[in-house]
């Protein structure tokens, strides 16, 4: 009787633990991305500097990086909030590629928006 007892205490235990793990890597984890988010808006920044460029390519290059650093930085919390639902995982080639995505998206929409 007394082992059985000790069992299910120690599962329910086990269970509260769980719980609590569990909600605690929510903040973890959109505190992480938050921070390769404000990255790769700072990276797109630096990026946006060369813009009095010689090169044709690496002004376009630029202008791009400007308008993508605007579009990560109005809509962080939003960007965030997809991160976070659709589970992507804090490691910085999934984020930006997913940043990247969601920006061609947009691109694409506004191009056909133009037509």
């Amino acid at each position: 009787m007394k082992i059985k007892a000790f069992i299910m205490l120690s599962l329910m235990v086990m269970a509260g633990m769980m719980v609590t793990v569990s909600t605690l890597g929510g903040d973890t984890n959109r505190a992480a991305l938050e921070a390769i988010v404000n990255d790769y808006i700072s990276a797109c920044e630096v990026k946006s500097a060369m813009i009095r460029s010689r090169s044709k390519n690496i002004r376009r290059a630029a202008v791009k990086a400007f308008v993508q650093a605007t579009f990560c930085r109005n809509s962080k919390a939003v960007l965030i909030d997809e991160l976070v639902a659709n589970n992507v995982a804090p490691k910085e080639h999934t984020v930006h590629h997913y940043l990247n995505a969601r920006f061609n998206k947009i691109v694409s929409v506004g191009k056909l928006a133009l037509k």
